[in-house]
């Protein structure tokens, strides 16, 4: 038996809350040390399950022995006992569903979800909550400002949305942003206006008022970004606030790019990660009118004062020479790049960031519309034209992520009009040898994703095999993940075997859909390699 403190709270550190309950049951010693790990973080009891319902009833139970005990000390109760070591809990939304009374009491002393919450609030002091999704214009009892006033004090992350109509709501939508402290880290803003409103002076508070800023906020969304005459005091009110700032999102912006890259660069000095646009699964279920075109996402990409670490575009727009040679101003700082949407850029403008990214770690090219964006074979190559040799890439060694969908290879193999046709015998060999030389070169990929996942079958792909040069990425020995979903690719037993031999990390491969050679890949795989996902 393990009789050894300091080194058994190591060990919990790293269970989860399964294996600890299981731990707390070996012996009073272990049971000591087990309990603070099990109520540090509460966040999973968000559910109908029996955890959640168990911990309803312990909540229950103990609210009601409290006010059963008027004219002495109620005795102590699993929560009394265990409330202060609970740092965590969950979303407002959850919790309410959870401590959701299931059963009449006997006593008959019927408390409500909201007496539920309080009471927890109570004995845990110490906590944070998890998130509060809080639409502004819900109507408000006496009971929710109540736990309004116990959750904006420790809340890590705040959902608003606003639609401001008078004087007296925007001082509301401030009050409640001045509630939030310190602990808050993450902050989603949605603000629409009533062209009815009347005239807002929303000026600063008194000196003191000016200390107050959110000193751990790292996150910052903006749902729908809207800067007028109306709503410009309460910007600025909140830009001041926002100097921790480092990640920005903006789903949407109405006119007022130029505002917002002004804050940016005023209060927001250390930004490195931005996101633009939204979309969802895919665009053909797109609901959001798409603005973030060409000149707006090169002047949001001008908010930065010491370089983008992380740039992600999300967005149907036509994107080109305007925002590349923005994105061009940060090659030197720019660890991630993700171009999702409908984009369809000339394979040059990828290869110049690949060219010229010292620090790149993931370039992920992906359209999700209907005709799927593609790298032309022979541009991505890469070649001097006067040497005839691979042109450098200062990513090489720094490559982590490569999501790309490589194209217009020749594939006399194959037989589909779409087909590009080989100007000379061999050519589609020869491009492929090319490219599978290229691709070695990046010596530390971990993750290789070529797979059109709008499911669009591509015929003009590399073959992956054998014969064709596959053996050339024998290099990557830090590969973990091959994705080839909708490609027509000819992997059999040889190729996934010598990919088990060449690549020791793989764990999984995309794409092997179990028919043709497949079918003898993947049975080789489910009896000599079970633990690789296919």
């Amino acid at each position: 038996m393990l009789d050894l403190p300091e080194l058994l709270e190591k060990v919990l550190q790293h269970l989860d809350r399964h294996d600890l309950t299981q731990c707390a049951q070996v012996n009073k010693q272990w049971h000591a040390l087990t309990t603070p790990h099990i109520w540090r973080d509460l966040t999973c009891v968000c559910s109908d399950d029996a955890r959640g319902k168990a911990f309803s009833r312990i909540v229950l139970e103990d609210y009601l022995q409290e006010i059963g005990h008027e004219e002495g000390p109620p005795q102590p109760s699993t929560l009394s006992k265990c409330g202060h070591l609970i740092r965590l809990l969950p979303e407002l939304m959850g919790l309410t569903n959870t401590l959701r009374p299931h059963a009449r009491t006997q006593q008959g002393n019927e408390p409500t979800t909201h007496d539920l919450v309080l009471h927890l609030f109570k004995h845990s002091t110490k906590a944070q909550v998890k998130a509060l999704h809080y639409k502004f214009m819900d109507p408000e009892s006496d009971s929710m400002k109540s736990i309004l006033e116990s959750i904006l004090p420790r809340l890590r992350s705040l959902e608003i949305a606003a639609s401001l109509r008078t004087q007296s709501e925007f001082f509301k939508f401030k009050s409640l942003f001045k509630q939030c402290s310190t602990t808050l880290e993450r902050l989603l803003v949605a603000v629409h206006i009533q062209r009815s409103v009347e005239t807002v002076d929303m000026q600063d508070e008194a000196t003191e008022d000016e200390s107050i800023c959110w000193t751990s906020l790292k996150d910052l969304t903006l749902r729908h970004y809207q800067d007028t005459w109306d709503t410009g005091p309460l910007w600025s009110w909140m830009w001041k606030r926002c100097g921790q700032v480092e990640r920005l999102h903006v789903w949407k912006i109405d006119k007022s790019t130029p505002s917002l890259v002004q804050a940016m660069l005023a209060y927001m000095h250390n930004l490195h990660e931005i996101t633009m646009g939204y979309y969802l699964l895919s665009y053909r279920d797109r609901t959001l009118e798409d603005e973030m075109n060409d000149d707006v996402v090169a002047a949001l990409l001008s908010g930065s004062r010491h370089g983008w670490k992380s740039v992600s575009v999300r967005t149907t727009a036509k994107l080109g020479r305007v925002t590349m040679s923005a994105l061009a101003m940060h090659y030197s700082t720019l660890e991630q790049l993700r171009l999702h949407g409908g984009n369809d850029l000339p394979t040059w403008y990828l290869v110049q960031a690949l060219r010229s990214c010292p620090h790149l770690h993931i370039l992920s090219y992906i359209n999700l519309s209907d005709g799927g964006s593609v790298v032309d074979g022979m541009a991505f190559v890469d070649l001097d034209p006067d040497t005839g040799l691979f042109k450098p890439w200062r990513c090489e060694g720094s490559l982590k992520v490569f999501e790309f969908m490589i194209a217009g290879i020749p594939r006399p193999d194959l037989e589909n009009e779409s087909l590009v046709a080989e100007a000379y015998p061999g050519q589609g060999r020869e491009i492929q040898s090319q490219v599978y030389d290229r691709l070695g070169r990046l010596t530390n990929l971990e993750t290789l994703r070529m797979g059109d996942q709008c499911g669009k079958f591509q015929y003009d792909c590399l073959e992956m095999s054998l014969e064709s040069g596959l053996d050339k990425l024998s290099g990557l020995k830090s590969l973990k993940e091959l994705n080839i979903e909708s490609l027509a690719t000819k992997i059999g037993i040889k190729e996934v075997q010598w990919m088990v031999e060449n690549w020791p990390k793989l764990s999984t491969i995309y794409g092997l859909d179990g028919r043709g050679r497949h079918v003898e890949a993947v049975e080789w795989l489910w009896e000599n390699r079970p633990e690789i996902v296919v």
